[in-house]
């Protein structure tokens, strides 16, 4: 998730360095620096990793740790997708999404999820380089819009939710690896082209390991976005909400960390 929250409408007490976060930049780690660190594609916005870096330095003063951020906004999870174009049947190599395949070798893996793995794990590499051993300690998700367009990709979000999290920890190592990932489009009525909002939202609420369904997945924790103030779009999450949104992501990771 991008995020496109407005810097200047947070107060200065979020405008201030986390010496304990690094984030990397795509050639190295940094300090987490707003308005400095580049957050977004765009300069003066920020998403949850912001709120989130904040709230893990709270709860861990003085210990670093590492921020790896991947974006690809509005894009599918589902195999059936290409981007924004809906082209259905078996998986097929080379489609723009995050379909991440069922083999590590799996030739149809989505090439937003290759793109994500090749960032991933250049900033592994950096830190093994400084003679580090990283270890991961929880992976975030906000994603789903674009699957909301679709029968087939809602009605099995949660299965595809499931694959993804055990692909990057084969993928990348990371071994019951927690995940928190934000439930999708939380205004009511839905906007007309979100068809089967109230399928993937039920898929997202299923997958949480606290359900009780036959979709919840172990270590996975769905955050409610109920209630996280939004722009006039309806869609995207202003500066509070998107505050709102690291600080649940945060508490959700913590409290997955006790659990273990």
């Amino acid at each position: 998730m991008q995020g496109i929250g407005l810097l200047k409408n947070l107060g200065e007490d979020w405008q201030q360095p986390i010496p304990e976060a690094q984030f990397w930049n795509g050639k190295a780690f940094e300090t987490l620096d707003p308005g400095k660190t580049k957050l977004s594609s765009r300069a003066g916005e920020f998403g949850p990793e912001l709120a989130f870096a904040k709230a893990m330095a709270a709860a861990h003063p003085g210990k670093t740790f590492y921020l790896i951020k991947f974006h690809r906004s509005g894009q599918p999870l589902y195999h059936g997708w290409d981007g924004n174009k809906w082209a259905g049947g078996d998986p097929q190599p080379g489609r723009a999404n995050f379909y991440p395949g069922e083999t590590k070798d799996d030739p149809a893996k989505g090439k937003h999820y290759l793109d994500m793995m090749k960032v991933y794990g250049s900033a592994l590499d950096a830190l093994r380089k400084e003679g580090k051993t990283p270890a991961i300690r929880g992976f975030l998700w906000m994603q789903g819009e674009q699957d909301a367009k679709h029968e087939d990709s809602a009605a099995t979000y949660a299965a595809s939710l499931r694959r993804l999290k055990a692909r990057i920890e084969e993928d990348l190592g990371a071994e019951a690896m927690p995940v928190a990932f934000g439930q999708v489009l939380p205004h009511e009525p839905a906007m007309e082209r979100f068809t089967q909002r109230a399928e993937i939202r039920a898929q997202m609420a299923a997958a949480d390991a606290r359900s009780g369904k036959p979709e919840s997945i172990p270590g996975v924790t769905m955050v409610s976005t109920d209630g996280f103030p939004l722009k006039p779009d309806t869609v995207h999450y202003d500066a509070k909400g998107q505050v709102m949104l690291g600080e649940a992501f945060a508490k959700a990771l913590l409290g997955a960390a006790i659990s273990r």
